[in-house]
């Protein structure tokens, strides 16, 4: 996969994004819900996996592709909840711990039952070189979740490197230069300072900035009120860090959801890079359904296959649907495939 791909987090991240964008209101709808979908039995994910499986698979392998997967008590996400627009307070689940792949035994888990699930998918993690890693360039392993729905704004729908340089024009005009040293290097107009330099202004500094002064650092109308938008939630405390560690997954992306700019893609990719959830899977990527029909050999189309379709084929693959969906990444940036 293009090092371009990453830092737009997926390889059709402008495509989804635009999704998300196409309005002020950020009023795409979604696919419908997922509970049907959750009726679905795995034996047909079964079959799916066994149709698109090499024909040289051991009769072991075909055995457990035949099993129904057995559900493992971890949060799940809708990947297609409808936005929400209710102020209500956000649902804590009182007394769960998250499943969390910064947990290296949670990602050794996870490998280890793709492989056994997915005996095809198992053949394309062992040619993977690349670990799978659940962090983006852009993103700082100190950053809050404020900080790092303020870059998803700021990278919607723009390339890695245009979208670095709002961001660091934005920090050197709002943010906080953490070596005081370096003060002289603002005025002298040197590129020496990085992003890794500043401290990202708060909640309440970014609600309180001017439109107008935002754009002035290359910020479009829209993601200056989509970033003030994210920071009056957090400024009033409807959301914090402590709110969104303690949510589950359909909770997470109800709340994110409701904030004007932020819609269901972006609230994906926060709950598997930022909060490092086990169990997305992104149903609006276009890269991710281009790689599962060809994974599962069914037909891609502009419009295929539906959410619901596409869950049932994933059911294989939980709790670790995360993980399976970085994979599929891998593999869309290795195929050609015609729109139907």
């Amino acid at each position: 996969m293009s090092k371009r791909s990453w830092d737009q987090l997926s390889p059709t991240s402008v495509v989804s994004q635009s999704l998300e964008m196409s309005s002020a209101s950020d009023t795409y709808q979604p696919f419908s819900s997922i509970s049907s979908a959750r009726s679905m039995t795995s034996r047909r994910s079964a079959r799916l996996l066994a149709k698109a499986a090499s024909p040289a698979l051991t009769p072991k392998a075909s055995k457990v592709l035949k099993k129904p997967v057995p559900k493992k008590p971890v949060a799940r996400v809708a990947a297609a909840v409808s936005p929400v627009t209710s102020t209500s307070a956000p649902v804590i689940d009182a007394g769960v711990t998250h499943a969390t792949l910064a947990d290296p035994g949670t990602m050794e888990a996870a490998i280890l039952y793709l492989k056994n699930a997915d005996p095809k998918l198992g053949q394309i993690i062992d040619q993977t070189t690349d670990e799978c890693s659940m962090s983006l360039p852009r993103d700082d392993d100190s950053d809050t979740s404020f900080v790092s729905l303020c870059k998803s704004v700021i990278f919607q729908q723009l390339a890695g490197n245009a979208a670095r340089a709002i961001l660091l024009r934005f920090l050197k005009r709002y943010g906080t230069l953490i070596d005081k040293s370096k003060a002289s290097l603002l005025t002298d107009g040197s590129s020496v300072l990085l992003v890794t330099d500043f401290e990202f202004p708060t909640a309440q500094q970014v609600a309180a900035m001017d439109v107008d002064e935002m754009k002035a650092v290359g910020l479009g109308q829209r993601k200056a009120e989509y970033l003030q938008a994210v920071a009056r939630q957090f400024n009033s405390g409807a959301l914090s860090e402590k709110l969104l560690l303690g949510m589950s997954d359909e909770n997470v992306s109800r709340a994110l959801v409701s904030i004007r700019g932020i819609g269901q893609w972006t609230a994906d990719m926060f709950l598997m890079f930022h909060l490092k959830r086990p169990n997305v899977l992104p149903t609006l990527d276009l890269a991710v359904r281009k790689a599962m029909c060809h994974h599962f050999k069914v037909p891609f189309g502009k419009k295929t296959p539906p959410h619901e379709q596409m869950v049932e084929m994933a059911q294989a693959w939980e709790p670790y649907r995360s993980v399976a969906t970085w994979y599929m990444w891998r593999l869309a940036g290795t195929i050609t495939q015609k729109t139907a």
